[in-house]
């Protein structure tokens, strides 16, 4: 407990210097205290949040973004790293602890003075769960593919930003960007608004029908590559032929029980119509490449 209010006053202190040590911090600046409903301190690790303006996802910052962060009891972000920010505009942060299942939302209009204080205190509250199993695919001369672990119930809101950047997210998946668009319902996406001189990240938040938000997403990173196909068929990417029942078991487990997603999808489009979607038809081809002596999969592209 000590060492927690020591590291209390040693961040507070930072924080009522920074007017005057040419900081990153500037007009519009937004920090305070964040608490767990018992006022323990939450541990860094434990915390994340995400916030927007004017009542539109369309651009969104989470900790760890340039000029936003969670540390030792404290939270912070400058508005002034959102684009379009003016004094007067609506914002929003959703704050999670995941751990202890608490979570916040604080609502306010963007100040005109340097250093606005905001504390939020976490109270116990139920949300979907964040996406899971996040995968990214970007192959030499196709779009970015993102696969992720569909649940039922359950819409996904998907933002990008382009490295190297360490700003904002931007929401990719609905044009307008309000908090109300529910999202992709499936379990994936196809981003076609990338080139293969950049590598992406991207995050996800899901939305239950009631309207509520997850936590982010872990960040993930996607970097065009020359592609991962070797054997075409081989589901469980084990890099050795032949095709065998463990390729069989793993594709059968991905489309029926909630299995893995196939570490690389070229070999998993065992027909290789070039389809998104890893369908029946894919299953089709391969039990009858096993067991029916058909046509062996096509090569690689």
């Amino acid at each position: 407990m000590i060492k927690h209010v020591l590291q209390g006053f040693i961040v507070l202190a930072i924080l009522i210097a920074l007017p005057y040590s040419g900081s990153v911090f500037a007009q519009g600046s937004i920090w305070g205290t964040l608490a767990n409903s018992d006022l323990t301190v939450p541990a860094d690790t434990e915390i994340s949040f995400f916030g927007y303006l004017s009542d539109t996802d369309d651009e969104i910052r989470i900790e760890g973004t340039v000029g936003a962060a969670y540390e030792t009891g404290f939270w912070y972000d400058d508005f002034q790293n959102f684009q379009g920010e003016a004094p007067g505009d609506e914002y929003d942060f959703h704050f999670f602890n995941s751990v202890r299942g608490e979570a916040h939302v604080l609502s306010g209009l963007v100040p005109d003075n340097s250093y606005q204080r905001e504390d939020v205190a976490l109270a116990p509250v139920t949300w979907p769960p964040p996406p899971t199993s996040l995968t990214g695919e970007a192959v030499s001369g196709s779009p970015v593919v993102l696969r992720w672990s569909a649940v039922a119930g359950l819409t996904c809101h998907i933002y990008r930003r382009v490295m190297p950047s360490t700003g904002s997210f931007f929401r990719i998946d609905a044009s307008g960007g309000s908090p109300a668009s529910p999202g992709v319902a499936d379990s994936i996406f196809v981003d076609t608004d990338t080139d293969e001189a950049h590598s992406y990240q991207y995050v996800m938040i899901a939305e239950n029908a009631s309207g509520q938000l997850s936590p982010h997403s872990p960040i993930l990173t996607v970097q065009y590559t020359s592609g991962c196909c070797v054997l075409r068929g081989d589901i469980d990417h084990s890099g050795a032929p032949p095709i065998d029942i463990s390729d069989l078991v793993y594709m059968v487990e991905y489309m029926f029980a909630d299995g893995p997603q196939p570490a690389c999808h070229a070999e998993a489009d065992v027909n290789g119509d070039g389809a998104e979607l890893i369908d029946i038809a894919d299953l089709v081809y391969l039990v009858d490449f096993m067991f029916q002596d058909g046509q062996p999969p096509p090569a690689c592209p």
